[in-house]
């Protein structure tokens, strides 16, 4: 495993003179199964929902003239990184059958606005094996409306990961041996947000949009107050990983019954790379207990429920409180944290264990030794705004399916405001194909936003397990489950 050097990135201040968001909008593909192996100003863009396994992917341009490719927009990790048209894992019919077709590629030799900076130097390993190795480059990206000039990016040769990836995180965790300044860097250098600060919006399982806000949030994207938490920094004092503390989670049931699963607060990274929920093994435990769910992870990869919760504990809510008695509650619906797949699977081969009850569901929460994150199956229900400028992270109920946008520009003098939301959920239309019904709305004050539309990754493909170097934190590890585990929808942790 290739552990990031971390050097903090220096943030040079940038004067608004306009206001700017860069929005970008999740879409969601054909529903599927994972595959068995933005003043300055903000800027939006549009990510791909593959519901249980695939992630969350943003359609980006690079080169000149532009190329158009998709890479799974990840929180957890720092660098972008693209696959070259001539990666090994794009000509190798064997590989492919192991880790997946190649989703979108770059061809360096087609852009004129291509640089290399150091050959053979990009390099992100796993515990696993799996990684992908190249050359760093240089060449010009476009998301969102927003054109970054001469963004560094790993070009990989060679992979065992089937996508490119979008890393949003902390400088300090780029996988290079001496860190450079990474896309959030030059979002603010360029003068294209004010600080380095984003907001994400994921929607509920089946939505078929959500946004990220480079640079500004959406008060109608939110309900109530949006409640702000400090981030975590490392144990050598640097900030790498939006890790913040978990201070409890309970469940509350049909009839108010409230139930407790923590003792002692709980460091986790908010992780959007990561598909489901990793807690320590003593609570994961005891709400395994509480809810008679079997942990599989050793034999199969999953952990399985009765399906039954979601017919009979319609209002079953699992609530994540954080920095102490006064911090933000998330509460996710038990429709988010248990998945109805377990069919798909077995009529994919899954042989599934003998289990104390027949309508199986898979468990959208496993337990983990090392590494503690809150992925998709808790995303979906939260509204967070990453501060990297001001080390602090925002958290308020997601209100989900909206189709209305009041969009707020995160100022270098504000941080993350004091900003409310809608009173109250809003009400789900259902469309012509029986899913609940979403958009995107005008933004309000006459600011300029651009939204980009991400195409669906053919049927039947995923992009595989993946990770990115770890965080420098102790009570870390980067741990990717590929195979059967991929099968699961437990193998997408990308950190």
């Amino acid at each position: 495993m290739r552990i990031s050097a971390l050097v903090v990135a220096s943030v040079a201040a940038a004067t608004a003179t306009a206001q700017r968001v860069i929005p970008v909008t999740f879409s969601k593909p054909t529903p599927r199964l994972p595959a068995l192996h933005k003043r300055a100003g903000t800027y939006s863009q549009e990510l791909n929902n593959n519901l249980t396994g695939g992630g969350y992917y943003a359609q980006v341009t690079v080169g000149t003239p532009a190329q158009t490719v998709d890479l799974i927009v990840d929180t957890g990790s720092s660098d972008v990184w693209i696959l070259d048209s001539d990666a090994d894992l794009c000509r190798s019919r064997s590989l492919q059958d192991y880790y997946g077709y190649c989703l979108s590629t770059y061809d360096p030799s087609k852009s004129s606005t291509y640089s290399v900076v150091s050959r053979d130097s990009f390099s992100i390993l796993y515990v696993d094996g799996s990684g992908a190795q190249g050359d760093y480059i240089k060449d010009t990206f476009s998301i969102g409306g927003a054109d970054i000039d001469a963004l560094q990016m790993g070009l990989a040769e060679n992979s065992t990961i089937n996508s490119g990836l979008l890393g949003i995180g902390f400088a300090a965790n780029v996988a290079a041996s001496t860190p450079y300044p990474n896309i959030m860097d030059l979002f603010q250098d360029q003068d294209l947000i004010a600080i380095q600060a984003y907001s994400l919006y994921l929607d509920d399982l089946y939505a078929e949009t959500g946004t990220i806000l480079f640079g500004g949030l959406d008060t109608e994207k939110f309900i109530g107050e949006l409640k702000t938490v400090s981030i975590q920094p490392d144990y050598s004092g640097d900030y790498s990983s939006f890790t913040v503390a978990l201070s409890s989670l309970a469940t509350t049931a049909d009839n108010g019954t409230v139930t407790n699963y923590t003792r002692t607060a709980v460091p986790v990274i908010l992780d959007s790379g990561t598909t489901l929920t990793y807690l320590p093994s003593a609570v994961a435990n005891r709400i395994f207990d509480a809810l008679d769910a079997v942990d599989d992870t050793s034999g199969t990869g999953l952990v399985y429920i009765s399906c039954d919760y979601l017919d009979d504990n319609r209002d079953l809510t699992f609530d994540f409180q954080f920095g102490g008695n006064d911090g933000p509650i998330v509460r996710v619906p038990v429709d988010e944290m248990i998945l109805n797949n377990v069919q798909g699977y077995t009529e994919l081969g899954l042989d599934v264990p003998s289990l104390p009850f027949d309508n199986a569901c898979s468990f959208g929460l496993q337990p983990s030794s090392d590494y503690y994150l809150l992925g998709d199956t808790f995303l979906r229900s939260a509204y967070v705004v990453y501060d990297l400028t001001n080390k602090q992270i925002g958290l308020a109920q997601a209100n989900l399916n909206s189709t209305e946008s009041n969009i707020v520009e995160i100022t270098e003098d504000s941080g993350i405001p004091d900003a409310i939301g809608v009173a109250s959920q809003v009400s789900v239309t259902q469309t012509a194909t029986g899913l609940p019904g979403t958009g995107t709305g005008t933004p309000s004050g006459g600011q300029s936003t651009v939204t980009v539309t991400s195409t669906s990754t053919p049927g039947g493909e995923s992009a595989g397990a993946r990770a990115v170097p770890a965080p420098k934190w102790e009570a870390l590890a980067v741990a990717i489950v590929t195979g059967l585990c991929g099968l699961m929808g437990v193998g997408l942790v990308v950190l």
